[in-house]
């Protein structure tokens, strides 16, 4: 392991302890799912419902016997808030996907026997007055 990548994995574990401290005082070990939707930042309790049902959370929610809800370890819910928040170093496969599409674009300048503009990062971003639609 490089040592960026432990001084990174240090600053998640601190990070970690004290989302956790802070969480676990304000929650206990538990967090429920009514406080959850807001701490992983969801618009409404009905999107995290959503997101529940396409099992699109990222961390496991269970049901408690005698109790009414869903709940989260508060100590998960800290990791992956820590994780969350330092910055993310692209993957491989992403690596490899910008790489391939760069060359597919070179490709398509080199048959139109021209420099094409690339597209904006954003296809679906309105065109600024003057440009020309594609």
């Amino acid at each position: 392991m490089k040592e960026r990548d432990v001084a990174k994995q240090a600053d998640i574990e601190h990070l970690t302890g004290e989302l956790r401290d802070s969480l676990t005082k304000l929650y206990g070990p538990l967090l429920p799912s009514r406080e959850l939707w807001k701490i992983f930042g969801y618009a409404s309790p009905a999107a995290y419902r959503r997101a529940r049902a396409r099992k699109l959370l990222p961390v496991g929610e269970f049901e408690i016997e005698g109790r009414r809800g869903y709940f989260a370890l508060t100590h998960d819910v800290a990791r992956w808030l820590a994780t969350q928040s330092s910055p993310r170093v692209p993957s491989r496969s992403e690596e490899d996907q910008e790489v391939h599409a760069d060359r597919e674009w070179k490709a398509c300048e080199t048959r139109a026997g021209q420099k094409a503009d690339r597209p904006e990062s954003d296809p679906d971003q309105p065109k600024r007055e003057g440009e020309a639609e594609m």
